[in-house]
């Protein structure tokens, strides 16, 4: 599939998202609402489920090594958690489909909106018709994040442990301020990587959704595809979450609420910057070509 090198404009993003949605904002809040109180809904439900089997499996090796040594009872908290963390990956798979799910009905409508000029509510739920490809997006990006967390997770660890360990922190008997200004120092930069990462690959998938949503391609497919075009448009897509990452925050200032009001906006805005990239859909995507005229 062909696309532009360089077609994303932060600020243009923005308003030609607005003005595909201007004449029928609340009905892209309401879908945006919706997908909330789902996802809410889902994960706490899970959630609860982790927590009742996690609290189980405590509980029987706590009563296994009641009369155990200090090992022993050090590896009944350990491995309760570790499992916790194995299964929140399942979990978080189920998550992420569902909300996969709910973005490619979101972009469908967007879609079909804008190719068309009409859109539904019930657009929302027709990206469960691509929930295979959802989940298979949800699948590689949740064992991804939970590699680069692990690594991330005990590198941290390990120069931590490690600088208390050798009695780093301590000189003299005394905290040495210059070496906590260091590990401070580090602390930023670490947070400042990390920061800079989550913004590039959130640039890199941004057309995943909107790929599988009106093109129907396949979750490896859209993912490979919207990484090589994010690439090609990687300083454009980067100012454009950066930018509606400040309109998130600014709804969040207004008691949280102000989210769900910019979310719509943002979605158009990710959108209207796929477009500029892979151009409309032909046809419209929505309805059938006119008929040959007669002889």
């Amino acid at each position: 599939m062909d696309y532009q090198s360089g077609a994303v404009s932060p600020i243009e993003s923005i308003q030609k998202g607005w003005d595909i949605i201007k004449n029928d904002y609340w009905v892209f809040f309401g879908m945006t609402a919706v997908s909330v109180v789902i996802l809410i809904v889902a994960s706490l439900i899970i959630g609860f489920i982790n927590n009742i089997i996690t609290g189980a499996i405590a509980a029987v090796f706590g009563m296994a090594v009641s009369n155990a040594g200090d090992v022993a009872k050090a590896s009944s908290v350990i491995i309760p958690q570790l499992i916790s963390l194995v299964i929140s990956i399942f979990t978080n798979i189920i998550v992420a489909t569902v909300s996969g799910a709910l973005f490619c009905g979101i972009y469908s409508a967007l879609s079909r909106k804008a190719n068309t000029g009409v859109v539904e509510f019930g657009d929302l739920f027709t990206g469960f018709e691509k929930i295979q490809a959802c989940l298979i997006v949800a699948v590689v990006t949740s064992l991804i994040g939970f590699v680069v967390g692990i690594v991330m997770l005990l590198g941290g660890a390990a120069v931590g442990v490690g600088a208390f360990s050798a009695g780093m922190l301590i000189q003299n008997g005394k905290l040495n301020p210059a070496l906590i200004g260091g590990v401070l120092v580090a602390a930023f930069i670490f947070m400042l990587i990390s920061l800079i990462i989550n913004l590039i690959i959130t640039a890199l998938t941004m057309f995943v959704y909107p790929l599988i949503g009106e093109r129907n391609l396949a979750g490896i497919e859209a993912i490979l595809l919207s990484i090589k075009s994010g690439f090609s448009n990687i300083i454009g897509l980067v100012l454009l979450v950066i930018l509606t990452f400040l309109m998130a925050i600014g709804g969040a200032l207004a008691c949280l609420v102000g989210i769900l009001f910019v979310a719509p906006i943002i979605y158009a805005a990710y959108f209207a910057a796929y477009q500029s990239v892979f151009g409309p859909m032909r046809g419209g995507g929505f309805q059938n070509p006119p008929p040959p005229p007669s002889f």
